[in-house]
């Protein structure tokens, strides 16, 4: 798997002052050049150059709408920045929202792992050809050490860190499954469902992933049974 990105005395946490200084430089920056350009569209308006002022209206609307994405951002719910401490056994994830401080993580080890299916990942414009292949998506379920089952995933686009995790399966013996199938929308209610119906092999680190989605004719999203035309109940 990935080494570690920063070491365990420097997680996640508050944003720091140097991000700080460049968000509000970022946001005087744009909002002053939305402003001139506005001055300006209107300038260009009055002397009657209508097409250059729309031109330069529309830039400035974008503009615009840059400096309110900006101004939403201290505001966003959930994780902005996540850090993985990798141990012996497992591995630790922390996450954190920076503009808030709140700080979340997961840890579990790898004999915890009960299942484990690599599946295709691919974007929402995804057309079904092969040359549009984004990454895998892994998703694993676990036993807590209280008996609860608990599911995880994570969405890989880079080639190196597959390869790490197809290492990291070797090594622990991890029962993991591939899929030819593309399971970008399945959503977390539906994944005992796909765990248990979904038509997977056996893998072991002998195969290429990459290889193996490329060797595939159906790319086809993967639907819960009930979903599938024809059945009655669906």
């Amino acid at each position: 798997m990935q080494t570690n990105v920063f070491s365990a005395d420097k997680l996640p946490g508050k944003m720091s002052a140097a991000k700080k200084v460049y968000y509000y430089l970022a946001l005087i920056g744009f909002g002053a050049f939305g402003i001139a350009l506005l001055y300006l569209t209107v300038d260009t308006f009055l002397d009657g150059e209508w097409l250059l002022a729309a031109l330069l209206g529309g830039i400035s609307l974008f503009i615009g709408w840059i400096c309110i994405q900006l101004l939403k951002l201290p505001r966003q719910k959930g994780p902005t920045t996540f850090t993985k401490v990798e141990e012996q056994d497992g591995y630790t994830l922390y996450f954190a929202n920076e503009w808030t401080g709140e700080t979340n993580s997961v840890t579990f080890r790898y004999d915890q792992i009960t299942d484990l299916l690599i599946g295709l990942w691919t974007n929402p414009g995804f057309k079904g050809k092969k040359n549009d292949y984004i990454g895998a998506r892994l998703l694993y379920r676990y036993r807590e050490d209280n008996g609860d089952m608990k599911y995880f995933e994570t969405v890989i686009i880079s080639e190196p860190t597959l390869e790490e995790w197809v290492k990291t399966i070797e090594e622990h013996q991890l029962p993991a499954r591939i899929t030819n199938r593309n399971i970008s929308a399945v959503k977390e209610a539906q994944f005992d469902d796909m765990l248990e119906t979904i038509e997977a092999i056996p893998f072991d680190g002998s195969i290429s992933v990459k290889e193996y989605f490329m060797e595939q004719e159906d790319f086809s999203l993967w639907q819960p049974p009930s979903m599938k035309k024809g059945d009655p109940s669906s």
